[in-house]
């Protein structure tokens, strides 16, 4: 482990060293980032897991200490992306940060924070500790539609169900049956859809990151198969138009909301945070209509860029440590103003929430 995380140390060192610049032909106006938490421990296991008694230090479903040096490295890299913009001082009104209810995702928030804000000037109160208290905001799980998306909404809840037992679902199964038999053997544990396959992939990945030898009935070939049906599985979940709405598109339409007041000369902090899951940047790139599966890697990250004639563009890495990758917005000619970044998205942004749920 602690090569491990020699290791991390080091290529954090050399990510910071590229000088990768945002597009300096015009200044920036406002950002938004979202990323997803750092590696973790596993949330489930399987009869069968070699590891079932292993002890993960600090619970199951937390950061592990890499996890911990990926989002506090991963604030660093952003912060040099864009030091001609981001200011070294933290100011709370200029900047806000927002969080999954799940604490790993509130942990990643703060190591973000750690890494891109480190005190400055009046604000060192410990000389021996270069690290100040950043405020995250977040909402219950129930109540939470623009991060977690965990808040309840019948009808969507229907269009999932639906989707699930959708023709081309049940072919994609059907023609993997061998597969989930095969898991199910090894594993101990009944494996007979794309929902199952993501979830013992997720642990299974997770004991390799952790230099865990993965039992022989492992290999390669069928992880790279189970990543992609696990991908598959987590574009379920916004399937339909309608899905797609009252998912990703409510964080988008947050997202423009904010870039079209600040246009406006209204107050409007530049800087906005957000820190979620795999499956929040699913549903985003999805209502952005930029991929249609994906498997975002832990510390993977979105980011929407506003420039001061309003033009938009998107930039997303796939890990911590992955390369930036400018999006083509093909649904809005370059250069994409607001405006027509809203239109083009109409279909993908909630009038009402909670009416288009159905809700009382």
């Amino acid at each position: 482990m602690i090569k491990l995380n020699i290791g991390i140390f080091v290529l954090m060192l050399l990510l910071l060293l590229l000088d990768i610049p945002y597009n300096t032909a015009l200044p920036l106006q406002q950002l938004h980032v979202l990323f997803r938490h750092g590696e973790r421990s596993p949330t489930e296991t399987y009869p069968n897991d070699p590891y079932i008694n292993h002890t993960w230090p600090d619970g199951w479903g937390y950061l592990t200490n890499t996890g911990k040096l990926q989002m506090y490295s991963l604030g660093m890299t952003i912060k040099n992306q864009y030091k001609h913009f981001i200011q070294d001082t933290y100011w709370p009104k200029d900047i806000n940060i927002s969080s999954s209810y799940s604490d790993r995702c509130k942990m990643s928030g703060q190591l973000f924070c750690a890494g891109m804000f480190p005190p400055t000037g009046e604000q060192i109160w410990n000389d021996d500790l270069l690290w100040q208290p950043i405020p995250i905001n977040y909402l219950p799980r129930s109540e939470d539609i623009t991060i977690a998306m965990k808040a309840k909404c019948g009808k969507y809840d229907e269009q999932l169900k639906e989707a699930r037992v959708s023709p081309k679902i049940l072919e994609l199964e059907a023609a993997h049956h061998d597969l989930f038999e095969y898991l199910t053997k090894h594993t101990g544990k009944h494996i007979s859809n794309i929902e199952d396959v993501e979830f013992l992939f997720n642990t299974l990945e997770i004991e390799g990151l952790n230099n865990m030898t993965l039992p022989d009935w492992v290999n390669q070939s069928m992880l790279a198969t189970m990543e992609k049906l696990a991908a598959r599985n987590l574009a379920l979940y916004s399937e339909t138009e309608y899905m797609k709405r009252m998912k990703g598109g409510v964080f988008v339409k947050t997202v423009i909301s904010s870039m079209e007041r600040i246009s406006e000369g209204q107050s409007e902090p530049y800087l906005n945070l957000y820190a979620g899951h795999d499956i929040t940047l699913v549903h985003v790139l999805r209502a952005l209509k930029l991929t249609d599966t994906i498997k975002p890697g832990f510390g993977a990250s979105l980011i929407l860029e506003l420039y001061s004639d309003g033009e938009i563009k998107v930039i997303y890495r796939n890990s911590w440590d992955g390369s930036p990758e400018n999006m083509s917005l093909h649904h809005c000619s370059p250069p994409c103003q607001i405006s027509a970044f809203r239109k083009s998205l109409e279909s993908v942004l909630p009038l009402n929430w909670a009416e288009e749920c159905n809700l009382e």
